[in-house]
């Protein structure tokens, strides 16, 4: 066993499937560690049931961005042209927000009829828009795109985003399984500190709103009954089972705190990592 645990007993060694290759033997405190065979791939984020193969070459016009790896198949892209592009981009971006604001400053502070000094009826946008024409690579094509876009940025104008008004909130950060590891396997392990850092008051709460049967919901207030619970939960849900799906529980039961708590365990553990997609 790689962690502490309240068995009684300790288990069998991992084997590989005929489709995987052992990358690391089996130890007393290590199980063994698989991969799927070259040419093959099984996502860490899915239960590798079996190995799938990857895409023998991208498509015409697509070149290779990352190779296939036992966790990822051959990723493809457009092949991206880093010459005229980069060189048109920052100069017409530059000038835009450049007449944006002096068409700004002008409508506010100058912009005066000669004859009876009263404030002009233009617009910013069409002053931009006016501007925007004598420029020497206008084609005639912008002008409909900028002028209602900034016509509806004026009509509706963007809300600030609200807020909250407490720190509790925690922050929606997906667990994935760690590389090399067991999805099943690491998920049955997490069951343990579930247990020990949710309060013993929470655990009939918590199975409830992991909508268990009444005669499914823990009774002893021991590990190993909460352990068991669990089990059967993973057991009912298959591969929708999910470690974020028990961390989102703790959040509907106002316990946000300890999933973080317990987030952070198991990222420190070694047995989940953080999403980074």
């Amino acid at each position: 066993m790689e962690y502490p645990n309240a068995l009684r007993q300790c288990r069998d060694c991992r084997k590989c499937r005929e489709d995987q290759v052992e990358v690391n033997g089996c130890q007393p405190t290590r199980n063994t560690v698989c991969a799927c065979r070259n040419g093959t791939f099984c996502p860490p984020d899915h239960p590798c049931e079996m190995c799938q193969k990857c895409q023998p070459r991208c498509p015409e016009g697509q070149v290779v961005l990352k190779p296939c790896t036992p966790y990822s198949d051959l990723q493809c892209g457009p092949a991206t042209d880093t010459g005229s592009t980069h060189s048109w981009t920052i100069p017409v971006a530059v000038t835009v927000a450049i007449l944006l604001l002096a068409a700004i400053c002008f409508w506010w502070c100058c912009c005066r009829s000669p004859g009876d000094g009263r404030r002009s009826s233009r617009r910013p946008y069409e002053m931009v828009t006016s501007m925007f024409r004598k420029l020497p690579w206008y084609t005639g094509t912008e002008d409909n795109s900028i002028n209602e876009r900034l016509q509806s940025q004026q009509q509706h104008p963007v809300a600030e985003p609200l807020v909250p008004q407490s720190g509790s909130e925690r922050p929606k950060r997906k667990l994935v399984p760690a590389p090399e590891t067991d999805p099943k396997c690491v998920l049955r392990l997490s069951f343990y500190i579930f247990a020990k850092k949710i309060p013993m008051d929470n655990w009939r709460r918590f199975g409830r709103n992991l909508h268990l049967e009444e005669n499914d919901i823990v009774l002893d207030r021991t590990e190993d009954a909460f352990y068991q619970m669990l089990y059967k939960w993973q057991n009912r849900e298959g591969t929708k089972a999910s470690v974020n799906t028990l961390l989102e529980t703790l959040d509907q039961l106002h316990l946000g705190g300890v999933a973080e708590d317990i987030s952070s365990t198991l990222v420190n553990n070694g047995t989940f990592q953080y999403e980074t997609s």
